[in-house]
Parts: structure tokens; sequence; C-alpha cells
């Protein structure tokens, strides 16, 4: 919708905890959809440089139950399309979001937040990052690197040691692979009832949801890889091997054999985020190389 004078219009929609004067709204599967939607046209858009992918918000989104109080969105229209969303982690004070390049103007609207201490921007982005500034965000903390990587042709994953094998994911697998998603990333808030809403949640396939199994059935090493089958390319999210086993170059294999299964799926691109030198590393020696890095900014 334009105004008299031929300017877009946007409606905004917040969805907020309870407070005095409000009633909380439930996230909806609706407004997962549309978030998604604009992930994957920004994927059409800008390739590697697109700052999310479908399985980001899925992941996000579902990994964990009860944090919608926790949670502050708002959501920019044009029509029933969504341009733009923001996402106020308000635990931390953590503000994420999205917008078109279209609609860069809406990026003072979407900062102007009272209730955040971080917002995160490219770290190459000069016009993004003086607005961030102008807004307070000058103090940078944590750094995420976004890798990326063309699969052409399905690689061929190392031998494993005796005993141990690739597999992916069925449902009856539910209790372990939350097991070993606990025991990487302890403490962890995903729990079987959380993970059983990602393996629900669009575009989760249990078929990318790539382990290394040991002798005793246990699960050694994994990556979960999101499939965006629109645009070729599978986002790998998370990834970890479990103590005991590291060192072995269990986690190079199973992230080997989760680019030989998206190659299979049909894609033909890998990316992967990394905040540690071990992992970034990790990455660079299976082919990736970085495309962008974002910035948290406190203020």
């Amino acid at each position: 919708m334009r105004g008299e004078h031929g300017r877009l219009l946007l409606r905004v929609v917040q969805f907020t905890a309870p407070t005095a004067n409000s009633s909380y709204v439930r996230l909806t599967p609706e407004i997962i959809e549309g978030m998604q939607q604009l992930a994957l046209e920004q994927r059409r858009l800008l390739g590697p440089r697109a700052p999310w992918h479908v399985g980001d918000v899925a992941w996000g989104l579902r990994q964990h139950e009860g944090r919608e109080p926790e949670w502050t969105f708002r959501l920019w229209r044009d029509g029933d399309r969504i341009v733009a969303w923001s996402w106020l982690k308000c635990d931390r004070g953590l503000l994420e979001y999205d917008l078109h390049p279209e609609h860069r103007h809406l990026l003072d609207e979407i900062l102007d937040e009272p209730d955040a201490k971080e917002a995160v921007g490219f770290e190459d982005d000069d016009e993004a990052r003086a607005i961030l500034a102008r807004h307070g965000y000058t103090k940078p903390t944590r750094a995420i690197h976004f890798n990326h990587r063309d699969v052409p042709e399905a690689p061929t994953p190392p031998h494993l040691p005796d005993g141990l094998r690739y597999r992916t994911v069925d449902p009856e697998d539910l209790a372990e692979r939350v097991a070993i998603h606990r025991d990487v990333w302890e403490p962890s808030r995903v729990t079987e009832s959380s993970y059983r809403n990602v393996m629900a949640e669009w575009p989760y396939r249990g078929s990318l949801d790539c382990v290394v199994e040991a002798p005793d059935g246990r699960f050694a090493s994994y990556v979960l890889v999101w499939p965006d089958d629109e645009n070729g390319v599978g986002l790998f999210e998370p990834v970890g091997t479990r103590a005991e086993f590291r060192r072995r170059g269990l986690g190079a294999a199973v992230c080997t054999f989760g680019l030989r299964r998206l190659h299979e799926e049909g894609m033909r691109r890998a990316v992967v985020g990394c905040d540690t030198e071990p992992a970034c590393a990790l990455y660079e020696s299976l082919g990736f190389r970085r495309s962008w890095t974002i910035t948290s900014y406190a203020r």
C-alpha cells in the first residue's frame, strides 16, 4: 500500500510478553514462515552474504521451549510480505534482525528499541555501523564469521576407525540425539521435547541430521544440515563432537559426510558460522572460505 505521496506504508506488528498494558501473542507458524520467506529471498539476492538461512530461523526458534515470553518480535510488512523483522532476546538484551536491501531505510526504526543492550551488524558495512553508532552501539563484543564453499561433486568421507560408522538420524534416535547435543554444549536447554519440535519444523530432515555412531550405539560426532532447496544451499548448524571422541578427526569426518548428503539431496553450496579459532580452522580445512563477519555491538 502506498500513501498519497507514493511512499511505501509499512504495518508493524509486535509480539511481546505480557505486561500491565499488553497481552502475549504466541509465535505462530505464519510468522515463522514469513521470516523464512524473507531469508529465502535474501539468499536469492545476496548469495553468500545473506544474513540468515531458513535453518537459522527454525533452529533459533525451536531448539528451546518456553522462551517466547523472553522475546519481542517486530515485523514490517509490505502488504502480506515481510520485508524486515527484529528479534529482541530480552534475557540478554540482544537485538537481531533481517532487512530486505530495498528497505534499508528501516534500520533506524529497527534499532529504535529501548530495551536492547546489543545489536548486530556486518563488520564491513560502514553505513550500517554508522547507524548503529547513532543509537549508541559502539563497543564490539562477539564476532561470528560466516563461511561458504561450493559442492560441485559429492566428497568421499574418510574411512572411520573400526566400529564407528556414518549414518543419519531416525525418529527413534531422539534420546541419543539430544544426549550428544547436551554433552557437547553443556549447560544446554535443549530437551527431548524441544528437539522433537525441531524435527517437526520445516525444513528439518532426518536424512540430513548426520552422525558418527560409536560401537556402543552412542553418537560420537554430529552435524545438522539444514536444506534450502530453492537456492541449493545447505547450512551446518549446529556441529559438535563429544569430548571423549575429540582429536580423532571425527568433526571433519562428519562434516564431510554432511557435504556428501547435501549434494545427494541436490544442493551445491554449504554455509557455516564460527566464532572460535579451532572451529574456523576446521571449516577452512574442509574447503570453506570466509564470506563476511557479523559483530555484536554493545551500548
